[in-house]
């Protein structure tokens, strides 16, 4: 195993027995979406059902993700694995984390190879609403020659969230041969809720991919 993915499996020990020590909340959520888009690409060409389980205590969080594209798509097909730490920071949250990508469909997708993980740690900052900035970096540290990186500035004011996302290199992962900006737009969400114990959230977003050319009109709901 090598030392960075030891390194992972060692923080989501820690974060899970810091969690079991203290009183733990479960969390459990599905969005349905017209397409799975991600940092500027269309994984799947289909609508996707994405649900999440975390588990979270304190300043820790641990949980998987998921998407499952309706078609059959396997390139639309992904398990991922993420812990966080937060920390407070003047007006906002500051988040460290590690995420492991899987895609379990893909035509060398086993999953206990070491070469099916993609380690990303990370950190973002969200400022409060009196400071609606939010900012996020990460790098992947597995199975990536480029050791790809992604950033992305976002603001929000009036409903409207405004996001720019970029590679400051190439990155066979992103699609760049050199710098560029691969995922830029607005989006928006509409709370509806039905009663006191069902509410359903409808999410919009027009996302551009300026490096490949590439637009997504996004529509879907979270439950």
């Amino acid at each position: 195993m090598k030392p960075i993915y030891k390194a992972f499996v060692a923080f989501l020990i820690v974060a899970g027995t810091a969690i079991q020590e203290a009183e733990a909340q479960v969390s459990l959520g599905v969005d349905i979406m017209s397409r799975y888009v991600w940092r500027g690409t269309d994984f799947g060409n289909s609508p996707s059902i994405q649900p999440d389980i975390s588990l979270s205590s304190g300043n820790f969080t641990i949980g998987t993700w998921a998407a499952i594209a309706t078609n059959g798509n396997p390139d639309g097909s992904e398990i991922d694995w993420y812990a966080s730490y937060d920390i407070s920071v003047g007006s906002g949250t500051l988040s460290l984390m590690v995420t492991d990508y899987t895609f379990p469909e893909a035509s060398n997708g086993n999953y206990f190879s070491e070469s099916s993980h993609f380690v990303e740690t990370a950190f973002a900052y969200q400022g409060s609403e009196s400071f609606p900035v939010s900012v996020m970096s990460g790098i992947f540290v597995t199975n990536d020659d480029d050791y790809s990186i992604y950033s992305e500035l976002g603001y929000s004011v009036g409903g409207l969230d405004f996001f720019m996302g970029f590679t400051p290199a190439k990155s066979a992962l992103y699609g760049t041969g050199k710098a560029g900006v691969i995922n830029t737009g607005i989006g928006t969400s509409r709370e509806i809720r039905f009663s006191e114990y069902f509410t359903l959230t409808l999410l919009g977003q027009i996302a551009v991919n300026p490096y490949a050319n590439d637009t997504f009109f996004l529509m879907g709901f979270s439950l």
